[in-house]
This record gives C-alpha cells, sequence and structure tokens, in this order.
C-alpha cells in the first residue's frame, strides 16, 4: 500500500521553502557574477508590449489541455480503462509541475501518478511507467526539432555540431528502447515475484504506451512548437529580432535542463542557458531580458497558477466535492 503524501509534508514545509528561497537567490548572484547590466534589461522588460506578453501566458497555458489529452491517450494504451476527463487531468498536470518548480528531483512526476492512484484507483508503476513513456516521447521530439534547427542553420558556424547531436540522440533512444523491450520480460522473471510484479507493470506501462504512435506524436510535435512560438512572443514583446530556428533550439534547450533534477524547476539554471543561447544572435542584456521575461510566464505564474489548483483542490476534497478514490488495481498495493 502507497503511504498517503500529506500536502503539507510534502510541499508547504519548511525545506521546501529553504531550498526554493537558495535556488531563487542564487540567480541575481548569478548576474553580479556575469556582469550583466540587471538595470538595462529590467527598462527593457518594463517597456515589453502587453499584448504579445499576454499572448505568451495563453500560449503557454494552452500546453497542457494538449499534454493532458496525450497522457490520457497513453494511460488508455497501457490498459487503464479508469481514466479522469481531460479537465481533471489538466488539473493533474497542472499539479505536477507546480511541485516540481519548487521542489528537487522532480518528485511532481511522481506525485502526478498518485493523485491519479487517488483520483481512480489506477496502478501507480504502471502510472509512472506512461509518465516515463510520456518522457521519452517528449525527448524524441526535442531531439528531432533540435536536429531541425541545426539543419535549418547549418550555415552557422557555431551550430555545425547540432545535426550530429540529434542524430547521436535519436540512435541512443532507439537503443534505449530495443533493449528495454528485449530485457525487460527476462528481468521480470528472475527478480523476486514481488519485484518482477512491479517490473512487468512498469513495462506495461512505458512499451504498452506507444500505440497510436503518429498521432501522439502529433500531438507532442504541437505541444513543443507552442513553447517555441511563447519565446517567439517574448522576443516580439521585446522588439527583438531573433532567428526562429535559435528559438526552436532554444525551447527545446530549456526543456533539456529543466529536466535535470538540481533545482526547483531549472531555477538558476535555465535562466543562464537561455542567455547564452541567445546572445549567439542577441547583446547579452536583451539575452537576459527574453530570458527572465520568460520565465514570467513559465515559472513565476506556474507557481501561482498551480499552487490556486493545488488548494482549491484540496478544498474541494475536503468538503466531499472530489470523487471517491475507486479500489485499487490488484496488481499493486
Amino acid at each position: 500500500m502507497l503511504a498517503d503524501i500529506s500536502l503539507k509534508r510534502r510541499f508547504l514545509n519548511l525545506r521546501t521553502a529553504i531550498s526554493f528561497a537558495l535556488a531563487l537567490a542564487f540567480l541575481p548572484f548569478l548576474l553580479l557574477q556575469l556582469d550583466v547590466d540587471l538595470s538595462d534589461s529590467l527598462q527593457r522588460m518594463r517597456s515589453s508590449s502587453p499584448l504579445p506578453y499576454l499572448t505568451a501566458f495563453l500560449v503557454y497555458y494552452a500546453t497542457f489541455p494538449l499534454r493532458a489529452w496525450r497522457w490520457r491517450l497513453l494511460l488508455k494504451n497501457a490498459g487503464e480503462h479508469r481514466v479522469p476527463s481531460l479537465w481533471r487531468l489538466t488539473q493533474i498536470l497542472l499539479i505536477n509541475w507546480f511541485a516540481n518548480a519548487i521542489v528537487y528531483g522532480r518528485l511532481g512526476d511522481a506525485y502526478r501518478a498518485y493523485l491519479l492512484r487517488m483520483e481512480t484507483g489506477a496502478g501507480f508503476t504502471r502510472a509512472v511507467g506512461t509518465v516515463v513513456a510520456e518522457r521519452i516521447m517528449d525527448l524524441m521530439v526535442i531531439v528531432s526539432l533540435t536536429l531541425l534547427a541545426g539543419l535549418g542553420a547549418w550555415r552557422e558556424s557555431e551550430w555545425t555540431a547540432l545535426p550530429f547531436l540529434g542524430l547521436g540522440l535519436l540512435s541512443s533512444l532507439g537503443v534505449f528502447l530495443l533493449v528495454a523491450a528485449w530485457l525487460g520480460p527476462w528481468l521480470a522473471t528472475i527478480l523476486p515475484p514481488r519485484l518482477g510484479q512491479i517490473m512487468a507493470s512498469l513495462q506495461q506501462g512505458v512499451l504498452g504506451s506507444f500505440r497510436q504512435l503518429p498521432f501522439i506524436a502529433l500531438l507532442s510535435i504541437a505541444i513543443w512548437l507552442l513553447e517555441t512560438a511563447r519565446f517567439f512572443l517574448i522576443a516580439t514583446a521585446l522588439d527583438l529580432k531573433v532567428n526562429p530556428m535559435l528559438l526552436l533550439f532554444t525551447a527545446q534547450a530549456v526543456a533539456l535542463l529543466v529536466a535535470l533534477p538540481l533545482t526547483p524547476g531549472g531555477i538558476g539554471i535555465v535562466e543562464p542557458g537561455v542567455a547564452g543561447i541567445l546572445m549567439l544572435a542577441l547583446p547579452r542584456e536583451a539575452a537576459w531580458s527574453v530570458a527572465i521575461l520568460d520565465r514570467t510566464v513559465s515559472y513565476l505564474s506556474l507557481i501561482v497558477v498551480g499552487l490556486t489548483v493545488l488548494l482549491a483542490r484540496e478544498f474541494f476534497r475536503l468538503k466531499g466535492v472530489a470523487p471517491r478514490k475507486l479500489p485499487n488495481n490488484k496488481e499493486e498495493g
């Protein structure tokens, strides 16, 4: 049986507050060390156009229903029949992203599977497998778009290695999936029964998710093109002209940096990464203004929206509005 995951104990506690504050304080320190004229960057942000900036918000949050739709398909492919509505899955995903934004180690991904189990009684391990499958799909799309960005900017001397990097990563992913498909059943037979059951359920969640692959891939591409559009809108708000291929590459690089479980939501890592990439085409302060303004959309606003959704969910759960948990799947405790 899974232990209860308390909201207060996991997220709203002193340790989380300290780790979040330290990560947040690291960014001004980094700006000082890199000798960035912060006043110039702030002035650029204050004079930004509101319409493209607000549109960037809409574009960013439009990705969550698409992610929920994709996850719903992955869950059904993995054999889960008691799948919540698109609206409830969108709420769970917002809570997932919020948790990843404030705690280390991307614990929000596991919390997502836990919330699904509490909502429907779905198998926890299988649900985790679908999250892993989603991450693999994202990585395949990210690498493919990185490859496209590299080919699109082939004549730029700084980018000549990108196509080869993309091909290498795609090949590695293909090998990983083949090895997992081959070794998974064998490992399930040699492990102790309980571990073998968990391994089989995890493999079913991961590999079983890859049905209806063309449509799931199209959803994934749409999600990451919207992420690129967000950067385009932020640059437009700042009245900056940037090569679309560079913005495409930037969006994919952000996804990889956020995935590193080093700081909450990649804070202190994503910002210099984005600025460093954009400095290939923009002055330093302009690049940092894009990086910081984008994070007000994809990080600061997420904390507000995600926390609101989480607290509302807890409120309605305590009031008895949330649906009761269905009986657990028999294959998992």
